[in-house]
């Protein structure tokens, strides 16, 4: 057990916090922060414990403020039990052969897109895959309004984060009852997408057509779950989580892929083999493994959403007293040498045997709580990856590794800065047989 104020000063680096909490104490360990106690877990059996057995008694934390954007109870603020199973399996039958080709066709376009915005110098390019996860997303999950631009979501990624910073202070249920800045700067911003999403949720009831994206989903098919909306505005705000919680994911890997790519050559030259070959998504098993990678090396998040006890419980055999908070430290387990050949290694072979490592890699958490994104949000990473290796390389402007330690769009404090150059003519030679990184290439 840590004293509190020591692991406060810690937590300011939050990777090297927790690695440093498991390489001393182990796979669960008890700290202490002012105000609040926090269970941290590693290992692969405690976070099925966690994540699974005890879904019940540890759900999500998700704390409401009275003018956030997304107010009503969605899918991912629903603790687990009939009316979540419900709801959880109106929203996977959205992912039928014709939405996914859809899906498929959308991301590709936008991919496209994206490399036609890029020109050969710098480039910040956390800004420009945030305006690619933001314009599919829109398309695929409202039906329209990407020519809106990120400005109309970011401020509402913004105030998700000052959210979960304000939960953890003094005072926070006399706070989150006032008009806060970041709240309402995030409900004027996203109006405009209100304005296009209520008119696509009305053209859903009015057509004759089998709608293609998730609102229009949402306002046909409820009735065959037995499901029932309160009204239009919980539509809105089940399509709004949706997308909001997806961008963060989609904006962090794709900003990360040229420090990545550019200290493995090698892997770089087998994916622009293979975006040459085809642009069948399906067929992109090597760019969908360096995505993959890249989620298990730089997951999103150094731990999933802190999980609250609502009742006390027990975990591996420990006493998880009422109230106290669960961490899942993703970051460090995707990197145990039990779990993984050389783990500081970024390998994105490993990905191509089909094997699925089950709790060792959980960049999206797992059912029954899982982001509904899961499937999605590689699939559009993919997409834009292999868009851009067809026509340019990136490389990563920083002497470091680009830390992804703020409340921007992925993570990061500011933009991220990489050099564009376009492919060279002769682009298509044969790759060399792979070799890749030694462990000291990879930072923590």
């Amino acid at each position: 057990m840590l004293g509190k104020l020591a692991a406060l000063r810690r937590m300011t680096n939050v990777v090297g916090f927790f690695n440093e909490l498991h390489g001393t104490y182990g796979d669960i360990v008890r700290f202490d922060v002012p105000g609040r106690t926090h269970i941290a877990v590693f290992e692969a059996d405690l976070v099925r414990q966690v994540l699974e057995a005890q879904a019940d008694a540890l759900p999500p934390l998700n704390p409401v403020s009275s003018f956030e954007v997304v107010q009503a109870e969605v899918l991912a603020r629903k603790p687990p039990g009939e009316d979540h199973a419900r709801l959880q399996e109106l929203v996977a039958s959205a992912y039928t052969p014709e939405r996914i080709a859809f899906q498929d066709q959308v991301a590709a376009e936008e991919g496209e897109r994206l490399a036609d915005s890029l020109n050969p110098g710098a480039v910040d390019l956390r800004a420009s895959a945030e305006e690619f996860a933001y314009r599919t997303l829109a398309r695929i999950v409202i039906g329209g309004g990407e020519e809106l631009g990120r400005e109309v979501v970011s401020p509402s990624l913004l105030a998700i984060k000052f959210n979960f910073i304000l939960f953890a202070m003094p005072g926070y249920r006399f706070v989150k009852r006032l008009p806060l800045p970041h709240d309402l700067k995030a409900r004027k911003a996203i109006r405009p997408l209100d304005e296009v999403t209520y008119r696509e949720i009305d053209r859903a009831r009015r057509s004759d057509a089998v709608p293609v994206s998730m609102v229009g989903h949402l306002v046909r098919a409820a009735s065959r779950f037995d499901w029932r909306f309160d009204d239009d505005r919980h539509i809105r705000d089940e399509a709004y989580a949706i997308l909001l919680g997806a961008v963060d994911g989609i904006v962090h890997t794709l900003s990360l892929a040229p420090y990545y790519l550019g200290r493995h050559p090698e892997v770089q030259a087998l994916l622009e083999e293979e975006v040459d070959r085809t642009t069948d998504l399906s067929r992109l098993r090597n760019t969908r493994a360096v995505v993959m990678e890249l989620l298990r090396v730089q997951p999103p998040a150094t731990i999933l959403v802190p999980r609250v006890a609502v009742r006390d419980c027990t975990i591996g055999g420990y006493l998880i007293p009422k109230g106290a908070f669960v961490d899942v430290g993703i970051h460090t387990i995707h990197r145990r040498p039990d779990y993984w050949q050389e783990p500081d290694s970024f390998r994105p072979e490993r990905w191509l045997d089909g094997t699925r490592p089950g709790c060792h890699f959980m960049p999206f958490s797992l059912p029954p709580k899982q982001c509904q994104g899961a499937d999605l949000a590689p699939k559009l990473m993919t997409a834009a990856l292999a868009a851009v290796a067809r026509r340019w390389r990136l490389e990563y402007g920083g002497a470091e590794f680009p830390p992804p330690v703020g409340l921007r769009p992925g993570s990061f404090s500011g933009g991220v800065t990489a050099s564009v150059t376009a492919r060279p003519a002769n682009g298509r030679a044969t790759p060399p047989e792979p070799h890749f990184g030694q462990p000291e290439d990879q930072p923590e």
